[in-house]
C-alpha cells in the first residue's frame, strides 16, 4: 500500500516504510500531480509550474526521469515493460491513480464534505467525521517546501482556507452538543489567526456567553468590528452586528438546544433547575451548580428576606472574573422563585457607544411581561419600548422623566409581588447607570426589592465609590466572593472529569480557588493530558489574564515580570537586588500589583503572585532572550547574598542558558561539597575543567544590570549570622512594602516549587 502525504512535508510511505522522493524538483512533480486531485495534468502545465515559466531547453527530458523515478520508487516490484498502476501516463500528460483513503489532501476533503449532519447521523456522528479529516493535518503548513511556487501557494491557501472552514464547523457542532469549553480551547487561537473571519468570532463569542464571560465575548466582536474597519475598509455582516444585540440583551436565543437523552428524541432547551443541590449523576457538570458558597447563598436570602418585610435593600457582589457572581445571582434567583420573586436583569456593557443606562433599559424590558394586561400601555412607559426599538422612540423623554418614568414602572410592578433587580458588571456603568440606581433607592425606600449589583473589584471606577457612598444609608449587604475551599473545588474539578489525587492538587493551588480557572485548567487536563496541569495556561484564561496586566502602567508589568522570573513568591529586597535601579520604581510596580489584585502580602517585606496562572502568564509572555538573562541575573544575586539554596541555584543556572553559569553552578556545587568534606579536590577540578577557588574567592558572577562584564573580584566572606535563612520572617509591619532603611532589615528569598 503506497499513501502519500501533502498537509505539512511532502511524504510517501509504503507498507509503512517512508519513501526516499529524491531532489526538490522531483518531489515536486509528485505533488504537483496531487494538487490535480487524480485528474490528468498536461506535460505543458508541469513544466510550466516547475520551472516557474522559464524552462530550460531539455524540460520534457527532465521530466520524463524525475516521472520515471518517482515510478521506481513508488512501485519497486513493478516488472519491466509492464504499465505503471501509481503515476500512470494519460494523454496529454500524467496522472496520480490512488483511493481517496491514500492521500491526506484528498481524504480530508471528502471527510470535510460528508461531515455534515443530517436526521439519520445528527451532530454526534458529524463530528466524528470531523475529528478525523482535522486528523489528517500534520505539523506546518500544506506544500510548505515549495513555498513562494504559484500553483503551491494557490493550493496551499485553498486547503488552509478548508482546514478553518472545518474548524469553525466542529466548533459549531460543539455547540450544538453544549461543549463550550471545547469550543473556547479551539476557536480562541483560530480567532487570533484569522481576525476577519467572522463566522470564528461569532462562534467563539456565543460559547464565552454560555460560560459566563458576557463581557469577553463582547470584547471578541468589537475586535473583529475594528480589524474588518481598519484593514477593509467595511462593517461587520448583519449576523454579527444581530448577535452582539442578543448579548447585550442576553437573548434567550443564545442558550443551548441540547437532544434529550433518546438518539431520536426531539431537540429542545435543556432544563434549569431552580433549587440548590447537585444534578443526578447521569448528567453532565450543570454550568449552574454552585460550589461552596452556602454561606453567601444563606446572606443573599436572609437580605431577600429583610426587604421583603421592610423594603428596599442592596446587596453589593463583588469578585474578580470566574469569581462565580452571575452563577450565584442565577441560583439565588431560582431558589427565591418558589417563594413568588420575580427577577429581571440587566448588564452593563463593556463597550463604547451603547446607549445610556443600557443595563436599566434592559431591566425595564425583561419586567414588562410581569405586568397585568391593560397596564403595559401605561403613559409613563410609552417612550420606554424593548431596547432595539426605534431610535426616535428611546429618545422621547430626556434623562430625568426616563428616571421618573422607570422608577414608577418599577414601584407599580413591586405592588404585585417582591422584585429581584438585577445589575451586572457595574464597574462598566455608565454615569446615567449609576445615577437610575441612586434615584430607584431614594423611591423605592418601601417596595420589597432586592437590587444585587455585581462587580470587579480591581476594575471600580470612581465614580461607582461616589455612587456607593450616596447610597450609604440604604440597608446593604457587601459580599465578596474569594476561592472556593479545597473541598469545593476537589468537588468541582470531580464533575470535570479531573480525578487523580496529584492533578487535583496541582489544579487546587495554581487556580487559588477561582472556579472559572478550576474548569479551564480541567478542560486542558482533558485535552492535553496530567501534565498540562503544571505550567499549561489555558487560552480562554491566557486572554483574561492579559486583560488584567493590561490596565497596569508599563513600569509596574516590568517588575512584575521579574518577580514572575524569581518565582511564584520573592522577597522584596531580594528583587530590589535584581533590579538594580532605583528602589521607588520597584515599589511603586509592587503596590500597584498588590493593589490590582494581582499579588498579595504572605508577610511584611514578601510578596506572593495571587494566582499561579498570572506568574506563568508572565513568564511564559517573556521572550526566552529577555528570560534567560533575568535568570542570570537572579543566580547572580543569589551567588552575591550567598544564598545556600541549591535548588533555585541550579534551576536558574539551567533556565539561564549559558555555559558561563552551568560552569559556575558546578563550581559552587563542588566548593560546597568540599566545604562539607564530601569531595576530593582533584575530583571537583577535574569535574569543572579548572582549578576550583576557595569559597570564600569564588567570583560574584554577572552584575545584575545585564550587559556589564563578570565580576572577578573576591568576595569578602560575611559572618555568619549576618545572613539570615530564607524564610525566616522579617521584623517590620504586616502589609507595608516601604521600609525606613534597606540595611536595617534583612535579606531574604523564597522561590516557591513549581
Amino acid at each position: 500500500m503506497t499513501a502519500i502525504g501533502v498537509l505539512g512535508p511532502v511524504r510517501a510511505v509504503r507498507d509503512g516504510t517512508p519513501v526516499d522522493l529524491g531532489a526538490p524538483r522531483q518531489r515536486a512533480v509528485l505533488a504537483r500531480l496531487v494538487a490535480g486531485g487524480g485528474h490528468v495534468v498536461s506535460v505543458d502545465r508541469l513544466v510550466d509550474d516547475l520551472w516557474a515559466g522559464d524552462p530550460p531547453p531539455r524540460a520534457r527530458a527532465a521530466l520524463q526521469v524525475y516521472v520515471s523515478n518517482l515510478r521506481r520508487v513508488l512501485e519497486p516490484h513493478r516488472r519491466a515493460r509492464t504499465p505503471a498502476r501509481v503515476l500512470v501516463t494519460v494523454a496529454p500528460g500524467y496522472a496520480l491513480r490512488l483511493p481517496t483513503a491514500h492521500v491526506d489532501a484528498w481524504r480530508f476533503e471528502a471527510a470535510l464534505r460528508s461531515a455534515t449532519p443530517d436526521a439519520t447521523s445528527g451532530p454526534v456522528a458529524a463530528l466524528a467525521v470531523l475529528d478525523g479529516a482535522l486528523a489528517c493535518w500534520g505539523a506546518g503548513d500544506p506544500y510548505a517546501e515549495f513555498g513562494g511556487e504559484p500553483w503551491a501557494d494557490r493550493e496551499g491557501e485553498r486547503l488552509t482556507r478548508l482546514r478553518a472552514t472545518a474548524v469553525e464547523q466542529r466548533a459549531g457542532l460543539l455547540l450544538e452538543l453544549d461543549r463550550p469549553h471545547e469550543v473556547v480551547r479551539d476557536l480562541d487561537p483560530h480567532v487570533r489567526e484569522h481576525p476577519l473571519r467572522e463566522r470564528a468570532a461569532m462562534l467563539l463569542a456565543v460559547a464565552l456567553y454560555r460560560l459566563g464571560r458576557q463581557a469577553d465575548a463582547l470584547d471578541v466582536l468589537r475586535a473583529v468590528r475594528a480589524t474588518l474597519a481598519e484593514q477593509l475598509g467595511i462593517d461587520p455582516s448583519r449576523a454579527l452586528r444581530t448577535l452582539e444585540t442578543d448579548l447585550l440583551r442576553q437573548s434567550p436565543r443564545l442558550e443551548p438546544a441540547v437532544p434529550a437523552p433518546p438518539v431520536h428524541a426531539t431537540p429542545g432547551p435543556l432544563p434549569v433547575t431552580a433549587v440548590p443541590g447537585p444534578p443526578p449523576a447521569a448528567t453532565g457538570p450543570d454550568p449552574h451548580q454552585v460550589w461552596g458558597r452556602t454561606a453567601e447563598l444563606a446572606r443573599l436570602r436572609a437580605a431577600a428576606d429583610r426587604a421583603a418585610r421592610s423594603g428596599l435593600g442592596i446587596c453589593w457582589l463583588g469578585g474578580e472574573a470566574g469569581a462565580g457572581k452571575s452563577t450565584l445571582v442565577r441560583q439565588i434567583a431560582g431558589a427565591l422563585a418558589d417563594a413568588g420573586w420575580r427577577t429581571a436583569v440587566g448588564v452593563c456593557p463593556p463597550v463604547e457607544g451603547a446607549p445610556p443606562a443600557w443595563a436599566w433599559r434592559e431591566v425595564v424590558a425583561a419586567t414588562r411581561r410581569f405586568l397585568p394586561s391593560g397596564e403595559t400601555e401605561h403613559r409613563g412607559l410609552r417612550p420606554l419600548p424593548d431596547p432595539d426599538g426605534p431610535q426616535d422612540a428611546r429618545g422621547g423623554y430626556d434623562e430625568f422623566h426616563l428616571r421618573r418614568a422607570w422608577t414608577a414602572h418599577l414601584s407599580r410592578l413591586s405592588g404585585h409581588g417582591p422584585l429581584l433587580l438585577v445589575v451586572e458588571d457595574v464597574h462598566h456603568a455608565d454615569g446615567a447607570t449609576l445615577r437610575v440606581l441612586r434615584h430607584l433607592a431614594a423611591a423605592l425606600t418601601g417596595s420589597p426589592v432586592l437590587v444585587v449589583v455585581t462587580y470587579r473589584p480591581d476594575e471600580v471606577t470612581d465614580d461607582v465609590v461616589a455612587a456607593r457612598a450616596a447610597l450609604a444609608g440604604v440597608p446593604a449587604v457587601e459580599i465578596t466572593l474569594g476561592g472556593l475551599d479545597a473541598e469545593a473545588v476537589t468537588a468541582l474539578l470531580r464533575r470535570h472529569g479531573v480525578h487523580d489525587s496529584a492533578v487535583l492538587r496541582t489544579v487546587r493551588e495554581r487556580s487559588a480557588g477561582n472556579p472559572l480557572f478550576a474548569i479551564e485548567l480541567a478542560g486542558l487536563v482533558a485535552a492535553e493530558g496530567p501534565a498540562a496541569a503544571l505550567d499549561g495556561v489555558p487560552a480562554g484564561l491566557g486572554h483574561l489574564l492579559a486583560r488584567r496586566l493590561a490596565r497596569l502602567p508599563p513600569d509596574a508589568r516590568t517588575v512584575l515580570r521579574h518577580a514572575a522570573v524569581c518565582g511564584v513568591e520573592v522577597d522584596v529586597d531580594f528583587l530590589l537586588a535584581v533590579d538594580g535601579g532605583p528602589e521607588e520604581p520597584v515599589l511603586a510596580g509592587l503596590e500597584a500589583g498588590v493593589a490590582a489584585g494581582l499579588l498579595v502580602e504572605p508577610a511584611p517585606g514578601r510578596v506572593r503572585f495571587a494566582h499561579t496562572l498570572m506568574r506563568d502568564v508572565l513568564y511564559h509572555g517573556l521572550p526566552l532572550l529577555r528570560r534567560t538573562r533575568l535568570h542570570a541575573r537572579v543566580l547572580a544575586v543569589l551567588r552575591e547574598q550567598r544564598r545556600d539554596d541549591v535548588a533555585a541555584s541550579g534551576r536558574h543556572a539551567l533556565a539561564a542558558l549559558t555555559p558561563s553559569t552551568a560552569t559556575d553552578a558546578v563550581v559552587d556545587r563542588t566548593a560546597a561539597a568540599r566545604r562539607a568534606g564530601t569531595l576530593d579536590a582533584d575530583r571537583g577540578d577535574q569535574a569543572t575543567g579548572r582549578t576550583a577557588p576557595t569559597w570564600a574567592d569564588a567570583p560574584v558572577g554577572r552584575s545584575s544590570r545585564a550587559g556589564r562584564p563578570v565580576d572577578e573580584r573576591p568576595v569578602r566572606r560575611q559572618p555568619t549570622t549576618a545572613t539570615p535563612d530564607c524564610d525566616s520572617p522579617n521584623s517590620q509591619p504586616a502589609n507595608s512594602l516601604r521600609r525606613p532603611a534597606r540595611a536595617e532589615v534583612p535579606v531574604g528569598h523564597s522561590v516557591a516549587p513549581r
